[in-house]
């Protein structure tokens, strides 16, 4: 059987199973954690700006009946200097729904996660979490790894995500249900009819300025990381010994 990571175990309900029984479970998952790094462009990041890391995706494998797309236990690591630096993304969850004529994104402040709602086809990619960061300590240029690692789940199993993050550096920022995020790349399904990419705070587009992963001006996200594509596989209950279960 396929291992399941923690992120599957945590969703999944407990099994009254008979030791030596198994039962798949509707949720699927990447096999663990998965990492995907980069790097920060030369420009240093001067004390009092705000970072804002954004992650976004694409997606193969879905069915007429739709999917939703879970990402947990996000979070972005780097070093300056002697310094390490953890910064924790809210959860997101996008839901692909037949039903959809449009693509929206909402920060849920009574959950504290992003939710994203996007029709069965779209093009570009779409977002998945973000995170600003409020920089209290100037922080050089080239900073080499930056590396943001989750857990994904998908529902039902079998959908294959390629997943990219960009990280921008702000002026002035706000918190996230403030920030006003782009849905989709597509400049024709959602309440913002412009080339933006998924993932720009539409809000605060006249803050950007050069530094993390963008050079300012209209690269309101900045560049794309490179591309990890993970295929999401069924979580398995099985149970050994009574009152022993456990996802594999």
């Amino acid at each position: 059987m396929v291992f399941c990571s923690q992120a599957c175990q945590r969703e999944s309900a407990p099994q009254a199973l008979k030791p030596g029984a198994s039962r798949s479970t509707g949720l699927a998952s990447a096999d663990s954690a998965v990492s995907n790094s980069s790097n920060f462009n030369g420009t240093p990041i001067a004390s009092g700006r705000t970072i804002w890391f954004s992650s976004v995706f694409k997606v193969s494998g879905v069915g007429s009946s739709g999917a939703t797309v879970d990402v947990l236990a996000s979070k972005i690591t780097f070093s300056a200097g002697s310094t390490p630096y953890t910064v924790t993304a809210p959860a997101g969850r996008v839901t692909i729904d037949p039903a959809a004529t449009a693509a929206t994104t909402t920060f849920d402040t009574s959950s504290g996660m992003w939710r994203t709602t996007v029709p069965l086809q779209w093009s570009g990619n779409a977002f998945l979490t973000g995170v600003s960061f409020p920089v209290t300590a100037s922080l050089p240029g080239g900073i080499n790894p930056v590396t943001w690692s989750a857990d994904f789940i998908t529902d039902p199993p079998g959908v294959t995500i390629n997943w990219q993050w960009a990280a921008a550096v702000y002026t002035q920022f706000a918190e996230n249900n403030n920030v006003h995020v782009k849905p989709v790349d597509d400049p024709n399904l959602s309440a913002y009819k412009n080339s933006d990419h998924a993932g720009t705070p539409e809000s605060y587009k006249p803050y950007v300025i050069g530094g993390a992963r963008g050079g300012g001006g209209s690269n309101y996200t900045g560049s794309l990381s490179g591309t990890v594509t993970l295929t999401t596989r069924a979580c398995t209950t099985t149970c050994a010994a009574p009152n022993s279960c456990q996802m594999r």
